[in-house]
């Protein structure tokens, strides 16, 4: 991705000043996006994002690989060549109806129902849309090529086609009621404003996204602290492409800070809901799936019948109906009880040779009983396990003293990873006054292990998502440029504020 700095400046200074703009008539809905100056977005717009929203991306171009990777992206795919064929619009074609403002809405995600408006000075449009069924709204003329699945429509298209002419905005639409709804704010001359400068600003409805059972379905993410509606822009800072975030959040700012040799990926999770099960992932049972219920169950040997106590007339090969019981979930429940405590959030790192590191605050007294948890956690795995001291630090060795995991203290704060080696160079964690969270990843390291993950991960499939191959490999296509991102997030008096920034 690659934006042109000085084409943005001179974009804007040569900008007349205007007065209050009207909202752009974009009913309410989930996700609603503005391009508040097309004529400063088209100026920075270059490389390979140019390409693919023209329709001029090869095939085997990045960011096109990268969407079609996504379920999203292969069934809209399907789903966009019907609308293509009454709608063949990109960029490109936008571009001619020397656009002021452009602004989506999105009703409804299983329906793919949502509205683009532009709002244009042509008094003609250089490219008409199909011509349709002429119909009236509010005594607005429309035209209705095809309804979608919104207004009743098969579900062969999802995606029907509407559009309108009123005043200076042309309404797109992939329902005729999305439609008739940007007819109604149009008219009451209500609708959405940028909420945020930026070269493209975006709000989401978390609340009504996490209802949304397609959404929940494509977007593995699980659901987060925040609450209402998010709001983010796109902007251009120091040369580098940032995106800034705030919404609401019960998040204390509890974040500390920390560095790491050779670290390819780190950062501070706020909270410790999630610790437990990602200690056990990162270091202490690193398989791809970890089993919930990992320990064998341990049952005296089934009677043969109801009247003898004879097990040695039992047939082990044949279980009596209903007799299988489940595993047990061995030591895992004293774990979630045990760093429960840990409620102040807790820090992670990657290092280049796989290594990975967890840091987070902890009470000296209780050292003893999480070092002999994470004895029982290898254990379980690998038999008889041995601590030994290597310093200040406790290691945990397998078999012919064969490091599995180490754990040593520095002043308030517990770091454990898998070996002392390893641990030599970590210091105290510092207090980042305001913070919630941070992290940094090199992206191109995490680059180099993309055929590693889809040789793990399998092939494809249609339905299932692989967490790796397409979910973070596909988002990494959307960035073919940028060499690493940090994020951080500040605590407000209305909830939060995010930085993004992409290197």
């Amino acid at each position: 991705m690659r934006f042109r700095a000085g084409a943005v400046a001179a974009a804007l200074l040569a900008l007349p000043v205007s007065g209050a703009e009207r909202p752009l008539p974009l009913p309410d809905a989930p996700v609603r996006l503005v391009i508040p100056d097309a004529k400063v977005f088209d100026a920075a717009l270059a490389g390979r994002w140019r390409l693919a929203l023209e329709g001029r991306a090869a095939l085997d171009d990045p960011v096109v690989a990268a969407w079609r990777r996504t379920q999203v992206g292969s069934k809209l795919e399907d789903q966009w060549s019907r609308l293509a064929k009454d709608l063949p619009w990109t960029w490109a074609q936008i571009r001619t109806l020397q656009p002021r403002r452009v602004g989506l809405a999105l009703l409804d995600v299983g329906h793919l129902e949502a509205v683009l408006t532009i709002e244009t000075p042509v008094a003609t449009l250089p490219l008409t849309p199909p011509l349709g069924e002429e119909k009236l709204h509010q005594g607005v003329p429309y035209r209705l090529i095809a309804q979608g699945t919104a207004d009743g429509a098969s579900d062969e298209r999802r995606m029907g086609l509407a559009w309108a002419r009123h005043a200076d905005r042309l309404l797109l639409a992939t329902s005729e009621r999305a439609l008739r709804s940007a007819l109604d704010a149009a008219l009451a001359g209500t609708g959405f404003e940028a909420p945020l400068a930026g070269l493209a600003c975006v709000e989401l409805d978390v609340d009504a996204l996490r209802q949304d059972l397609y959404f929940r379905r494509e977007f593995l993410f699980g659901n987060g602290p925040e609450k209402g509606r998010v709001r983010a822009a796109l902007r251009l800072q120091d040369a580098r492409f940032v995106e800034f975030r705030e919404g609401s959040s019960d998040e204390a700012a509890a974040a500390h800070r920390f560095a790491a040799e050779e670290a390819i990926g780190l950062g501070w999770e706020p909270g410790g809901s999630n610790l437990a099960a990602s200690l056990r992932a990162a270091l202490l049972e690193p398989v791809p799936e970890p089993a919930p219920r990992p320990a064998a169950a341990l049952r005296p040997l089934p009677k043969v019948g109801p009247d003898t106590e004879n097990r040695y007339l039992t047939d082990l090969r044949q279980p009596l109906p209903g007799s299988g019981p489940e595993n047990e979930a061995g030591e895992l429940g004293d774990w979630f009880e045990l760093l429960a405590q840990a409620k102040h959030g807790w820090g992670w790192a990657v290092l280049r040779n796989g290594s990975r590191l967890i840091v987070f605050e902890w009470p000296e007294a209780q050292d003893t009983e999480l070092v002999e948890l994470a004895r029982r956690t290898l254990q379980r795995r690998a038999a008889r396990a041995i601590l030994a001291r290597v310093g200040d630090a406790s290691e945990l060795r397998l078999g012919p003293d064969l490091a599995a995991a180490a754990i040593r203290r520095t002043g308030r704060f517990v770091w454990i990873g898998p070996d002392t080696a390893t641990l030599s160079n970590v210091t105290e964690p510092a207090a980042a006054p305001g913070v919630i969270r941070w992290g940094r990843l090199d992206l191109g390291a995490l680059r180099t292990e993309g055929q590693t993950w889809t040789r793990l991960e399998g092939p494809a499939s249609p339905e299932e998502v692989r967490p790796f191959s397409d979910r973070i490999l596909g988002l990494l296509g959307w960035m073919p440029a940028v060499r690493a991102i940090s994020i951080e997030r500040r605590r407000t008096s209305e909830g939060f504020e995010e930085r993004v920034a992409f290197e």
